[in-house]
């Protein structure tokens, strides 16, 4: 489970955001060369279906509110996930996500 506060980090003003703002994160830096990134997925809907994204490092991505499914690259199926709940992404690989609410993240970048 993450901290629901980070100390003596280092913070990225700077938001990337993509999806025409529709996804938006912050990069955050600690002290021993680790990052995180802290973000905001909006719902789905009929103009975006699903989200799509791809990975250059091993992620796993901790959801910390709302829920959503994902379908990681290889798998056939979604899987649900919620608040307090996490999956993990392969380097250089991709994911789909699809949310009906808001869904707030951080992405622990492992590799």
């Amino acid at each position: 489970m993450s901290a629901a506060q980070y100390t003596n980090v280092t913070v990225n003003a700077q938001a990337t955001v993509t999806y025409d703002g529709r996804c938006s994160s912050h990069t955050i830096m600690f002290e021993d060369g680790r990052h995180k990134t802290l973000g905001v997925i909006l719902p789905c809907d009929n103009t975006v279906e699903r989200y799509h994204f791809s990975t250059n490092t091993s992620e796993r991505i901790e959801i910390i509110s709302g829920e959503c499914e994902v379908k990681i690259e290889g798998d056939e199926e979604f899987s649900y996930y919620r608040a307090g709940q996490s999956f993990v992404v392969e380097g250089n690989s991709s994911f789909n996500l699809r949310t009906e609410e808001i869904v707030q993240y951080v992405c622990h970048l492992e590799g």
